[in-house]
C-alpha cells in the first residue's frame, strides 16, 4: 500500500517526490516519457526563467534540502560562479538541467511507464501501469493519488494542421529559416521569445518575418513587488475561497499576469529593431489588432484575419507559421469515471488543499498539480508557487505538518 501514487512527472510531481523523499510517505510517480524533459521545444538560447532561482523544486520548504538549485551547482562544481554571476534569475536550460539532475536522484520515479487506469475500490486506489517498452501491467495501490499530467498544444481547429505549435519551435528552426517568410501568432513571452530569435538568426537575405497578435499592446510581465503578491500562499488561499463567478471573472482579469512579456524580452527585440538596416526593417512586421480567424493551406499559408478594431478583414500569406497560441489541460480518459467535480469546461473542483473535488465522500482522495487556474488563480502555473502547493498536499496525506506553510507571507491583505 502506497501513501501518494503520482501521474505524470513534470516540475511539478518531481518537486513533490523531491519533497516526500526525506518523509515515511510512500510514494511513486509514472511518466510514460523515456526521461525528464520540460519543453524542449521552448529551449532556445539565452531564453531566461520569470522566477527567481529560489524558486526552485525544494528551497520555499526546506532550503536544507540535498535537492536545491544551490545545492546542484556545488554538484557541478559551479557554485563560485554563480555567486560571481549576482542574478536571481536563470536561463531556461540551467532550470532544465538542475531538472534532470534531480530526476536521476529519485528512485520513486518510474519513466517510460504510463498510468493505464485508475479504479476506486471503496478504501484506495487501484493504479494500473503499463511498461512502454514491454508491454507489461502492473497494478499498485494507494490510498492517494495526484494527478499531474499538466497541458497539451491548443491550435485553433480552423488553422491548417501544417502550422508548427510553439512547443516545436526548437526542432523545426531549421526548417524555419530556409522559407521566404515566417509569420508569428500569439501575444505572450513564447511569441516574443520565437520572434526575438528568429530576428537574431542568421537569416536568408531576403527572408521576411511577421508577428501577429490581437492585442492592442504588448503586455509587460507583471514586475511590481506589491503586484507580485498575487503569486503567494496568502492570495492563493484567498482566491480559492471566493464564489464561482468571481473566480471566473478573475482569470481574464489577471490575463496579464499570466502572458505577459518580460521588460527584457521587449527591450532586446526593440534594440535589435533599431540596429536594422532600413532596407532590413521593411521585411520585419509587428501586426497589433488583428484576430486570427482561420489559417489554410495550399502552395503557401494563408491567414485570415479579423481587425479587432476597425473590423475589416486582412489576409496575408505566407511560407510558414508558428502557432504561439498555449494549451489546454490534459485530462487522462480514466478521469472521466472517477466521479470527479467540475466547475467549467475541463476545470475540477478543489479546494485549498489541491484534493480534487468528488461526489463520493471518501478518506483516500484525488489531489492535483496541474489544470488550477479557475480554483487557485493567476499562481495556478507559476513554478514558484509549486513548492507551496506541494506543501499542502503531503501535508494533507500524511494529516500532519510535515512542511510548516509560512503563514502572513505578503504586505498586501486580500480579505
Amino acid at each position: 500500500m502506497y501513501d501518494l501514487i503520482g501521474v505524470g512527472i513534470g516540475p511539478m510531481n518531481l518537486g513533490l517526490s523531491a519533497l516526500a523523499h526525506p518523509t515515511p510517505l510512500r510514494t511513486l510517480f509514472f511518466d510514460e516519457s523515456e526521461q525528464f524533459s520540460w519543453h524542449p521545444g521552448m529551449m532556445i538560447k539565452d531564453s531566461m526563467m520569470q522566477t527567481s532561482f529560489i524558486s526552485d523544486l525544494v528551497t520555499l520548504a526546506d532550503p536544507t534540502s540535498p535537492f536545491t538549485y544551490l545545492n546542484y551547482l556545488r554538484s557541478i562544481n559551479r557554485l563560485h560562479t554563480f555567486y560571481f554571476y549576482e542574478k536571481l534569475l536563470i536561463s531556461r536550460q540551467e532550470y532544465n538541467a538542475y531538472l534532470k539532475w534531480v530526476s536521476t536522484q529519485l528512485e520513486d520515479l518510474h519513466f517510460s511507464t504510463r498510468v493505464i487506469d485508475i479504479q476506486d475500490t471503496g478504501d484506495s486506489y487501484e493504479v494500473l501501469v503499463e511498461e512502454v517498452t514491454t508491454g507489461k501491467r502492473t497494478t499498485y495501490e494507494t490510498r492517494n493519488v495526484v494527478l499531474g499530467t499538466g497541458a497539451k498544444p491548443s491550435i485553433p481547429s480552423s488553422f491548417d494542421e501544417g502550422v508548427i505549435h510553439n512547443t516545436q519551435y526548437v526542432m523545426e528552426k531549421e526548417h524555419l529559416l530556409k522559407q521566404a517568410k515566417v509569420s508569428i501568432v500569439g501575444s505572450g513571452q513564447s511569441a516574443a521569445e520565437i520572434f526575438l530569435d528568429l530576428l537574431t538568426s542568421d537569416r536568408p537575405e531576403a527572408f521576411e518575418l511577421e508577428w501577429i497578435s490581437r492585442s492592442t499592446i504588448f503586455e509587460t510581465l507583471e514586475t511590481g513587488k506589491l503586484g507580485e503578491e498575487i503569486f503567494s500562499p496568502s492570495y492563493v488561499q484567498y482566491f480559492n475561497s471566493l464564489p464561482l463567478a468571481t473566480r471566473q471573472e478573475a482569470v481574464a482579469k489577471f490575463a496579464r499576469s499570466q502572458n505577459g512579456i518580460s521588460p527584457e524580452t521587449l527591450q532586446a527585440i526593440y534594440e535589435h529593431l533599431y540596429d536594422l538596416p532600413r532596407d532590413e526593417v521593411q521585411r520585419i512586421k509587428i501586426r497589433a489588432n488583428l484576430e486570427v480567424d482561420q489559417i489554410t493551406h495550399e502552395n503557401d499559408f494563408t491567414i485570415s484575419m479579423r481587425h479587432t478594431e476597425l473590423n475589416d478583414q486582412r489576409t496575408s500569406n505566407t511560407a510558414a507559421v508558428v502557432a504561439a497560441t498555449g494549451f489546454v489541460p490534459s485530462l487522462p480518459r480514466f478521469t472521466h469515471r472517477l466521479d470527479i467535480e467540475f466547475e467549467g469546461e475541463q476545470a475540477w473542483k478543489v479546494d485549498a488543499n489541491y484534493r480534487i473535488g468528488r461526489t463520493l465522500k471518501t478518506d483516500h482522495h484525488l489531489y492535483a498539480t496541474t489544470n488550477l487556474e479557475l480554483s487557485h488563480g493567476p499562481a495556478a502555473d507559476n513554478l514558484g508557487m509549486s513548492v507551496s502547493r506541494n506543501q499542502l498536499i503531503l501535508n494533507d496525506v500524511a494529516g500532519k505538518a510535515l512542511y510548516p506553510v509560512e503563514q502572513h507571507a505578503t504586505f498586501t491583505t486580500f480579505n
